[in-house]
């Protein structure tokens, strides 16, 4: 935490949102280079790339390979890296709590994604069930309600950290397959 307070001071640093852009050639031979079991074990699957094999074969590829970041595989390594400074609006959605953070909402501060629905005294929460499901709450406030057809998850959105846990309860259970 000093070290970050000491760069953030300084003034001189930038920081690594994760968004990258580069084009496929550089990519690929970046994995090639730096990172050559990855591209390996990928390449093998260039038959099935843009094909309807596509999706089975990461299936069972991607598993296989290395948990490692894309930073520590190819990044710190490649000498072709840059850094672009910009200042720009940006949440990456990878909560529930910040997909409503950044919809659009309603009067009441509901993000709805649903249709139809009937809200009684529902405020600053996220609703999401699929389109023609008809949607009826009554008295709820702060709360993350996602119905994607086979799970339905109904949840403090203050207590969203917790969701983790139960993700992976619901697969120690052996129901991943709703996930």
């Amino acid at each position: 935490m000093d070290k970050a307070r000491e760069f953030l001071a300084a003034g001189n640093y930038l920081w690594n949102a994760g968004i990258f852009i580069w084009r496929t050639e550089s990519l690929l031979a970046a994995f090639k280079e730096h990172a050559a079991g990855i591209y390996d074990m990928l390449a093998k699957g260039m038959p099935y790339y843009n094909t309807s094999g596509e999706q089975a074969f990461i299936d069972q590829a991607y598993p296989e390979t290395p948990n490692i970041s894309i930073d520590y595989a190819i990044l710190e390594k490649a000498d072709n890296v840059y850094t672009i400074p910009t200042a720009f609006g940006w949440s990456d959605l990878g909560t529930w709590a910040s997909l409503h953070a950044e919809a659009p909402k309603t009067d009441h501060h509901n993000a709805l994604n649903a249709d139809p629905a009937l809200l009684f005294d529902v405020h600053n929460s996220l609703i999401r069930a699929p389109k023609n499901k008809l949607v009826v709450i009554k008295d709820l406030n702060n709360f993350i309600v996602v119905d994607e057809g086979d799970v339905l998850l109904i949840w403090p959105k203050d207590q969203e950290q917790e969701i983790k846990a139960i993700t992976a309860q619901i697969k120690a259970m052996d129901l991943g397959r709703l996930l």
